[in-house]
């Protein structure tokens, strides 16, 4: 197996922090209520967000990459960006006791708590977490089945080393599911220099022309995606800590304005 890669820029550590303060405060900043009906404007259904899995949703993501990727007993899954495990927690039983998930994050603060919801769930024997950057996996070429991730490419710095390290996990065979924030045009400067705006999701989306680039020049093919405006996923006036530091820091109407042109976008594609 690779060792994870230590290397990291001021980006990775930005999200980290902002990320570290979501999973230590989680139970104060955002309450199940809340946390549930933002899983809901996701994809998720009633039932996933009131299962066994709910303890791992804090309120953050774009989409259900699970579902699209329609997990089967026996696969192997790995998360990029996996969080406090939500999406782990519902993958586990679709993959059976033959099956396993691997959940790749680089907050510290995040793994703990995943790992502790993994262990009360259950799973603890088909799931596991590894801290790691998602442009350089502690994982071995060629093992996966399935690559899926919630909102977390934006985050990366350098997405064509996430797409070509997705790449390298997969099988022949293998296909990448993702939901990630994606834009219908570049944003302006000031907001893409806005490091809160960046932990929101919004400064380090790509347009939809750069997003499918990466992917063609990684290798992936059969490429397909649905989208829907980040409206139906990202309440402006929602408790999020993400957002409200966004908006603090550019402006209610600014952030309203900038994410007329960000969409939630269900992405996926197939490694040859």
């Amino acid at each position: 197996m690779t060792q994870p890669n230590t290397k990291s820029n001021p980006i990775h550590h930005v999200v980290q922090s902002g990320y570290a303060e979501l999973a230590t405060h989680s139970d104060s900043c955002c309450d199940a209520g809340s946390a549930a009906t933002t899983a809901q404007r996701m994809g998720y259904t009633d039932q996933e967000v009131a299962s066994e899995a709910a303890d791992g949703n804090l309120g953050v993501g774009c989409g259900n990459p699970g579902a699209l990727a329609a997990l089967k007993p026996g696969e192997t899954v790995v998360d990029l960006g996996s969080g406090a495990g939500f999406d782990a927690l519902l993958a586990a039983p679709k993959l059976g006791p033959d099956g396993r998930f691997i959940g790749v994050d680089m907050t510290p603060e995040m793994l703990a708590k995943a790992r502790r919801n993994a262990v009360n769930a259950g799973y603890a024997q088909t799931v596991e977490f590894r801290e790691g950057l998602i442009e350089a996996l502690p994982i071995t070429s060629n093992t996966v089945d399935v690559v899926i991730s919630n909102c977390v490419i934006n985050l990366s710095p350098d997405k064509p080393a996430v797409f070509s390290e997705a790449f390298r996990v997969l099988r022949s065979g293998g296909r990448l599911a993702v939901s990630d924030i994606v834009l219908t045009q570049p944003l302006p400067e000031l907001v893409v220099q806005s490091e809160a705006s960046w932990i929101a999701c919004i400064s380090g989306a790509l347009t939809e022309e750069e997003y499918l680039e990466h992917l063609a020049a990684a290798g992936f093919v059969d490429v397909e995606f649905t989208r829907k405006p980040a409206a139906c996923v990202f309440d402006l006036e929602s408790p999020d800590p993400m957002l409200q530091r966004a908006r603090e820091e550019l402006g209610a109407d600014a952030v309203s304005t900038y994410a007329e042109t960000v969409y939630s976008y269900s992405i996926w594609a197939r490694k040859p």
